[in-house]
């Protein structure tokens, strides 16, 4: 096959999106993995090193819509690249250079914003390039590669942890993205096609947007401290006042960042609301089980990696039936079938004790990855088709924003929730017995959270436009 057949194939845009996912996938799970051995090392308090984990999820949720407009005018393919080299060197230089935690913070923040260069966009790669019937199933094969992402995360990263240490996860991560900007060099076609004369961006919306929701995730993670209850409120009160006037900004743009339109679409706006319940329940599983494993089960990097692999491995075996079960059925069944594995898997956890089988830890794992799979494809499904093709790229990149919000409420709300009730608890308790009361009440919020989630997809339901969109 010549390499001009391959750039007609319309599966050769995986090639190009399976890396971008690898890579960013990849980079949360591996890294989060580290978090309670990177804590020891920078003797770090749990605030302080969950801002590896909030940072790569704080800075997506500014800037994709940004880089997901950027790229409608601009071309995929000059993003594709950037992203790819600019992931690749922050990856790299991480390890190389960072001897505090402060300094490490810095890279991990460089590597998001590659990863929002990279994730604004593929999702609307996919969404172009597949007829609407097949859409459902092409989603779903992409959210494969997030999975072995996921997959490779606890388990190669815990392997690097056990025998190499942290700074082999950075440098693995870059192996997917470097393959990846040579891909997108040889493969994609120019796209920019002149568009930049034609549309405008954005600057000022752009701007207002990512101070509002960046001062909103910073706001979120400083919860856990009594003394900042205060500022906390002016934080969230300032950041309000940058949402309004960001709607006010969009409603005068010519070219807007985000056209308000979209929110007039009832699919459109409760189905951004489930992707943020949907993920933020997700993440709380993500981000506090590596701790659950190392702090209360006495599991070693190695062994805490095998048994957190299972997850992202049931979400890639499920993707697919999910995503073909859309292109049949629409996404209301779908959707509401994973947030119910979810909010069953968030009880579940709940009454963990410090003698639970390794067996039940195993089914509830496999309940988060099957639902993850289910509800992460109808919900992207839904978001993309109810957007005019014209503005995948925008579309793409809200769905990115939405999902990321939930990420970082999801890490900011665990890490807080976490804190403030081991110390609640600490006094007469042992650790681990102050830290599986915590996780039980925070738990049992997560499986409200995914309630909330239902209810949203039964209300599309109701209104038929859910199913109506998805097909």
């Amino acid at each position: 096959m010549s390499l001009q057949d391959i750039k007609k194939s319309k599966w050769s845009v995986f090639v190009i999106t399976s890396m971008a996912n690898l890579g960013a996938a990849f980079a949360i799970n591996s890294l989060n993995l580290a978090l309670p051995f990177l804590r020891e090392e920078f003797c770090a308090s749990q605030a302080e090193v969950s801002w590896l984990a909030l940072v790569y999820a704080l800075l997506p949720c500014c800037c994709l819509l940004f880089f997901g407009r950027l790229a409608d005018i601009y071309g995929y393919k000059r993003q594709y690249l950037l992203g790819f080299g600019f992931f690749s060197a922050a990856s790299i230089l991480a390890p190389l250079l960072s001897h505090s935690l402060s300094v490490l913070i810095f890279f991990r923040a460089l590597q998001g914003i590659g990863y929002s260069m990279l994730i604004s966009i593929t999702q609307a790669t996919i969404y172009r390039t597949f007829p609407p019937d097949e859409c459902g199933r092409a989603l779903g094969v992409n959210t494969v590669f997030v999975s072995v992402g996921f997959v490779s995360g606890p388990c190669i990263g815990g392997f690097l942890l056990e025998y190499f240490g942290w700074h082999a996860i950075f440098y693995f991560s870059a192996v997917f993205t470097v393959l990846g900007f040579f891909g997108a060099w040889f493969v994609l076609e120019n796209d920019s096609g002149g568009k930049e004369g034609a549309v405008s961006l954005d600057l000022a919306g752009s701007i207002v947007f990512m101070a509002a929701t960046g001062l909103f995730a910073v706001s979120l993670n400083s919860v856990g401290s009594a003394e900042s209850y205060g500022r906390l409120l002016i934080q969230l009160g300032i950041s309000a006042l940058l949402f309004l006037l960001f709607v006010k900004i969009e409603k005068r743009a010519k070219y807007p960042l985000l056209p308000l339109e979209l929110f007039r679409n009832k699919a459109f706006t409760l189905a951004g609301c489930a992707s943020g319940l949907s993920y933020l329940t997700q993440q709380l599983t993500t981000y506090l089980f590596p701790f659950f494993l190392a702090d209360v089960l006495l599991f070693s990097a190695k062994h805490a990696g095998s048994i957190m692999l299972t997850a992202p491995l049931l979400m890639m075996l499920m993707a697919p039936v999910g995503g073909a079960l859309i292109d049949k059925k629409g996404t209301v069944l779908p959707a509401v079938i994973g947030l119910s594995m979810m909010g069953a898997a968030c009880i579940g956890i709940s009454f963990f004790t410090e003698s639970v089988s390794i067996w039940l830890v195993i089914f509830v794992l496999m309940l988060v990855g099957a639902g993850n799979a289910f509800s992460s494809c109808a919900i992207n499904t839904t978001i993309l088709q109810s957007a005019d093709r014209s503005m995948s790229g925008v579309a793409s990149g809200a769905l990115g924003t939405t999902r990321n919000i939930g990420n970082t409420m999801g890490i900011a709300f665990g890490s807080a929730m976490l804190e403030l009730l081991q110390n609640h608890y600490s006094a007469g308790l042992s650790m681990a017995e102050a830290h599986l009361k915590a996780q039980q009440i925070i738990f049992l919020f997560g499986a409200g959270f995914a309630a909330a989630g239902i209810l949203l997809f039964l209300k599309l339901s109701v209104s038929g436009e859910s199913n109506r969109d998805a097909k």
